[in-house]
């Protein structure tokens, strides 16, 4: 089994994700967005990972979200389980016919959401200032006070938070988005410390989440 990882940027990699796929013997075929001239038949992938990026799916102007965006199409239309996560949730709802905007205040940091859903209780890390509406078909796994933060339509999931993130992750983004943290008034320090403090739990709900999600993989 392979899995294709739409990967957008260098310091916004699988993480977790990568680590879960190992353990679990899948294969990982990482997609890097931003350098491909030919995007891959998805026919041939187990399921697409697509992960986060500072871009913006409804606002910037890259080529390569379009060309995303028809791939994870592809993927979807074709039985092809895709998981989106922050900007892949944005992109696989786009992809899927759904509009993506800003919200009124960037949600950063870790937070609970609203859920029925077991392997959906955080809390999970966050870092986004856009969201997504429902794609037509979706049901709603979860929200928080920004939107909805989880849906499922037919065997593929977008996720608004970052499961995937590990210290060194969030330790970078706190070093290169300082100015999002004192617009939001979050104190970096406090931040990267309760990542720390609450690394090895998320790791287990991260795990757990991802072989929930992938349940239904190996049926294909």
């Amino acid at each position: 089994m392979t899995l294709g990882v739409v990967e957008q940027q260098a310091d916004a990699p699988a993480g977790l994700l990568g680590e879960w796929a190992r353990a679990r013997g899948v294969d990982v075929r990482t997609l890097r967005a931003q350098e491909l001239s030919e995007w891959p038949d998805p026919a041939g992938l187990v399921a697409v990972a697509a992960l986060g990026s500072d871009r913006s799916v409804a606002r910037s102007p890259d080529p390569w979200i379009a060309a995303e965006l028809r791939f994870l199409r592809a993927a979807h239309a074709g039985g092809v389980p895709v998981l989106g996560i922050c900007f892949g949730a944005q992109a696989l709802a786009a992809a899927l016919g759904a509009r993506v905007g800003r919200v009124p205040a960037p949600e950063i940091g870790w937070i609970e959401l609203e859920t029925a859903e077991a392997p959906l209780r955080g809390p999970w890390f966050s870092w986004h200032e856009d969201a997504f509406e429902l794609p037509s078909g979706a049901r709603v796994l979860a929200r928080s006070p920004a939107g909805v933060h989880a849906f499922a339509v037919d065997g593929s999931v977008g996720v608004q938070f970052h499961p995937e993130v590990t210290p060194a992750i969030v330790g970078d983004w706190i070093d290169g988005d300082r100015g999002d943290l004192v617009a939001a008034r979050i104190d970096a320090d406090a931040l990267r410390a309760q990542t720390a403090r609450l690394a090895g739990e998320a790791r287990a709900r991260a795990f757990a989440l991802f072989d929930a999600i992938s349940a239904n993989w190996t049926l294909r």
